[in-house]
């Protein structure tokens, strides 16, 4: 799977048989990384590349569900001033794979500026 990040997509490379191909998952706001919890109890290590810095999310996990940093201000539509109205600071969501929907997931700490992102249980 690859987030294309302006373009508010994830592509997933998809194996039938001996074919491959590509499907697409639109988004509703831009993403720059995700990674999906293998079990209800664990950690979210985040890479913070303008901080230089690894952020931990703890918590409870929906085992299955993929989490996201969703990156509004990093749209190709986000305006030069950002964050700002329609374009909010960056947060944690988890992913509906059905909709694209995108569902806030209440954090306390730093914004999240990620780079890269990690489940670790």
């Amino acid at each position: 799977m690859l987030d294309s990040q302006g373009d508010q997509e994830l592509i997933f490379d998809r194996f039938a048989g001996p074919r491959q191909f590509l499907t697409a998952l639109h988004l509703r706001a831009s993403v720059d990384d995700s990674a999906w919890a293998t079990a209800p109890r664990g950690a979210l290590y985040v890479t913070d590349g303008t901080n230089d810095t690894v952020d931990t999310v703890t918590g409870t996990f929906a085992p299955g569900a993929m989490y996201a940093s969703v990156t509004p201000c990093d749209s190709s539509s986000a305006p030069a001033t950002c964050p700002g109205p329609g374009f909010p600071a960056n947060y944690l969501a988890t992913v509906s794979m059905k909709t694209g929907g995108l569902t806030r997931v209440p954090t306390t700490g730093p914004v999240l500026r990620t780079k890269g992102m990690i489940f670790v249980r």
